[in-house]
């Protein structure tokens, strides 16, 4: 594993750990007052063990007694850092007993799952936690949100590793981060997992982590170009003539014809000889057979003069040099001079 791949990793150790450490935390309750919701003493629900069970019809009653008395009371329901909406009660005199109350048809449809109940008077508050049921949570809005969350991440986690370049190891981190916060509030909207600020940094840096390294270890082993590598092939050098024979690249070049001739009356130009002439080609180009016009049987090279014996139409009859002669187009050779 490369060593920036294994320094990441370890960093998202000691980061998962510190959150870890984090979301075990346990809330202490703040004054000295004695508190229900729905009739469940609070002690009962304060855990993720054991929330209590509501439906999404079904109304929250935070309830209980204050000896120093309370002109205000409140409940409020809050997933992650995020408060979804709270219902309180103000009493024009003092009171010892109080209660509050929170119809959950208002919240359900953004969001159900586990969430957090935090409820408040003057000089207490305490929380506990809730399982919203009764209605599916990709119907809802915070459900729907994460949903694609989830889906988006996981493309692009897929389509980053599959590509193999370069960027892939970061490219499939952040596609992991987002695959998964979509994850985590899927598990909260599914009733499965506590929804925080370290529940979400965990989910998020674990799958940006597994992204990161899998896009590390199914890369390509070498994406960048070594000092040997290079886009330009060298060309090769022409190969020497059989002995014996006089190879073209090799003969002396005519000396071309001169392209203006000036008359008495007017300035024409000369038409060139059909041949034959020397030529060039700045492209390989398919020479076919004399005879049989559909096979190829050579190629010209940029880099070589050949023989172009005669022209026929928009063909080239053309020695190919130690090849067999065959026919080229016209329009793909050059002229010497």
């Amino acid at each position: 594993m490369p060593f920036t791949a294994a320094r990441f990793a370890v960093l998202g150790a000691i980061l998962c750990v510190v959150m870890a450490s984090g979301a075990g935390a346990a809330f202490a309750a703040e004054g000295d007052c004695t508190a229900t919701l729905n009739g469940v003493d609070i002690e009962r629900v304060d855990s993720l063990n054991s929330p209590l069970e509501l439906s999404a019809t079904d109304t929250l009653v935070f309830a209980g007694t204050d000896p120093s008395s309370t002109e205000t009371a409140g409940v409020a329901i809050i997933i992650g850092p995020v408060t979804v909406d709270r219902g309180s009660t103000t009493y024009g005199e003092p009171a010892i007993e109080f209660s509050a109350s929170l119809d959950l048809d208002e919240v359900s449809p953004y969001g159900v799952g586990l969430v957090r109940v935090e409820g408040s008077t003057d000089g207490c508050r305490v929380e506990g936690w809730l399982r919203i049921s009764g209605r599916f949570p990709l119907a809802t809005l915070t459900g729907l949100t994460a949903a694609g969350l989830a889906v988006g991440g996981v493309t692009g986690l897929l389509g980053a590793i599959a590509s193999r370049r370069r960027w892939s190891r970061v490219a499939a981190a952040v596609a992991g981060l987002f695959a998964g916060v979509g994850g985590a509030v899927l598990g909260q909207q599914f009733g499965r997992l506590q929804l925080s600020y370290p529940s979400l940094g965990l989910s998020a840096v674990g799958a940006a982590l597994l992204g990161f390294l899998l896009g590390s270890v199914l890369r390509p082993a070498r994406s960048d170009p070594g000092p040997n590598d290079s886009d330009t092939r060298p060309v090769p050098e022409p190969e020497p003539a059989p002995a014996g024979s006089r190879s073209l690249a090799s003969a002396p070049r005519p000396t071309p014809a001169p392209a203006w001739s000036r008359t008495d009356q007017e300035t024409r130009i000369e038409e060139p000889p059909p041949g034959p002439y020397w030529c060039y080609v700045l492209a390989e180009v398919d020479v076919f057979d004399l005879t049989d016009h559909t096979r190829v049987v050579t190629r010209l090279r940029p880099g070589s003069w050949y023989l172009c014996k005669r022209e026929v139409g928009g063909w080239a009859h053309v020695s190919s040099g130690d090849g067999p002669d065959g026919w080229v187009a016209k329009a793909s050779i050059h002229r010497q001079g």
